[in-house]
This record gives structure tokens, C-alpha cells and sequence, in this order.
């Protein structure tokens, strides 16, 4: 929920309780509280900013390195994975994860401006930023990265809480075009955590992104694909025409409407005559 206007995204209730600048924008104005309603749309500059950073860590080799691990990764741990043997989804995304902690930080290692290491989750710091990587627990195409949570994770939501007191995104605000208040955090270039979410497919394929998190009604700043691979199981490409169907994501499907007899009528069914 967000405070708006005529349609136009204001604030949300979490910038009002966190910037003082909020509060003086809903007064020095005479705003009503009382339409609300809408969403905030996506911050342009953020975006921008999000661009610059994707190029510029790639030309540094860092994302290079992550974008070729996540699907060599996932495929090798899908191919070894072994359900007789006790391995089930959770395992299979704690291998993978760690897999690709470990293997960053030696690929990255002595990489100019770049440090990596193993901080429960992976940690790569580079140009003034910090970026940490994590796998999706759906496995359902049908996800979407705007219906990240972060509330399950403590660095993921540190990143995102240290963003949003670092910046106050006013884009599709009534005040998107007037000149912020002496001191208010309105440069998106001051935001330094980057989250890296991939999330992988029973048939190998893999899906990830970069962004910048965020604590409001909207979990990022801004957020890019940076690769769909449709690859298929052990690292070799699908060969068929079409793509594999997704598999089915069970929390979403609804219970099964089937008549079950009760078991005194099944008894009853099945008794001989006369018994």
C-alpha cells in the first residue's frame, strides 16, 4: 500500500516511517491521506545505474565468472542427484549454492579490484559495491522476481534495508521532477548492494538476475535478466524443436475435487449377500 494521488504513487508507509523528508513532502503540499492505493512504478535512474554496473562487472570479469557457473553448476548437481540415495530439493539447492560459493571465490581470486569470499552466502566486492548471490526456491517458471520476498534471509534483507536508508526513490511521485529537500538521499548512485538471484529447472535450464533490493511494497529499485539458458540436462542443449514444458509448481495447484466414499459405504459395497 502506498500513499497516492490522483493515481500517482506518493510514498509508501515504510518511507514514511523511516525519512523525515516524507513526512515533510505529504505536508509542505496539504496531500490527503486518504487516497491509497497503486503501486510505485520502477525507478528510471536506478535502472540506468544498473546498466552501467552490469556492464561494468562484466568487463571485470565477475559476472562473466557467475553467468558461466549457475547453469555448469546446476545441470552437473542435477545429473548426480540421487533421490534413492536421500537427496531431495533441499539438498539439491545447498550443493549448488555452496558449489558456486567456492568455485567463485577461487575463479575471482586475484582478479584485479576484486575480492571475493564465502560469507554464508557468496560475497563479491567490487567498484565501491557489494554483490551477493542466491539460489530461488521456486522451480516454477511461472515465478515472478517482483514476488521476491526477503523476509527469509537476513543478508538478503540487511541489503536491502541498508539500500533503502541510503536512498529515497521518488520516481513515478508527484515530486519525480521537483528538487529534493537539503539532504535527502535522491542519487541512486549511493546504493551499494547488489542481490544475484538464480533459480534453476528439472530440465537444466536456468534463469538469473542482478538487481538493487529494496524494503518496501516492491522488493527491488531496479532488476535485469541477465540470462534465460534453455539448456538441457548434463550441460548439452535441448535438442528437441519445442521447449520442455515447465514442470508444475504444486504450492499453486488447488486440491483435487474426487468423490470418495465414506468407509462404511465401501464396506457395505463390498459385503456379501446376506452376510
Amino acid at each position: 500500500m502506498v500513499v497516492v494521488l490522483k493515481g500517482a504513487a506518493i510514498l509508501s508507509p515504510l518511507h514514511l516511517r523511516r525519512n523525515v523528508q516524507a513526512f515533510r513532502l505529504i505536508f509542505a503540499h496539504k496531500l490527503p491521506l486518504s487516497a491509497i492505493t497503486s503501486r510505485v512504478m520502477e525507478d528510471a535512474a536506478a535502472q540506468a545505474l544498473l546498466d552501467e554496473v552490469v556492464a561494468d562487472w562484466t568487463a571485470g570479469t565477475v559476472l562473466s565468472v557467475l553467468r558461466e557457473l549457475v547453469p555448469a553448476v546446476w545441470r552437473r548437481n542435477l545429473d548426480r542427484h540421487e533421490p534413492r540415495l536421500g537427496d531431495d530439493p533441499t539438498t539439491l539447492g545447498i550443493q549448488s549454492s555452496r558449489n558456486i560459493c567456492n568455485l567463485a571465490v577461487q575463479e575471482l581470486a586475484g582478479v584485479p579490484g576484486v575480492q571475493a569470499r564465502d560469507a554464508r552466502t557468496l560475497e563479491v566486492t567490487y567498484q565501491g559495491r557489494m554483490l551477493h548471490a542466491g539460489k530461488v526456491a521456486s522451480r516454477s517458471r511461472n515465478w515472478n522476481v517482483w514476488s521476491a520476498d526477503w523476509s527469509d534471509s537476513d543478508v538478503r534483507s540487511n541489503c536491502a534495508e541498508a539500500n533503502s536508508k541510503a536512498y529515497v526513490s521518488l520516481a513515478g511521485t508527484l515530486f519525480a521532477a521537483a528538487e529534493p529537500f537539503g539532504g535527502q538521499p535522491a542519487d541512486p548512485r549511493v546504493l551499494r548492494h547488489l542481490l544475484l538471484m538464480w533459480q534453476g529447472f528439472d530440465d537444466g535450464s536456468t534463469r538469473t538476475w542482478l538487481g538493487f533490493p529494496r524494503l518496501d511494497t516492491e522488493p527491488w529499485f531496479a532488476v535485469v535478466l541477465l540470462d534465460d539458458d534453455p539448456g538441457g540436462r548434463g550441460g548439452m542443449p535441448t535438442t528437441s524443436g519445442s521447449p520442455t514444458p515447465p514442470a508444475p509448481d504444486f504450492d499453486t495447484l488447488g486440491e483435487p475435487s474426487l468423490e470418495l466414499a465414506r468407509r462404511v459405504e465401501r464396506e457395505q459395497r463390498h459385503k456379501p449377500q446376506g452376510a
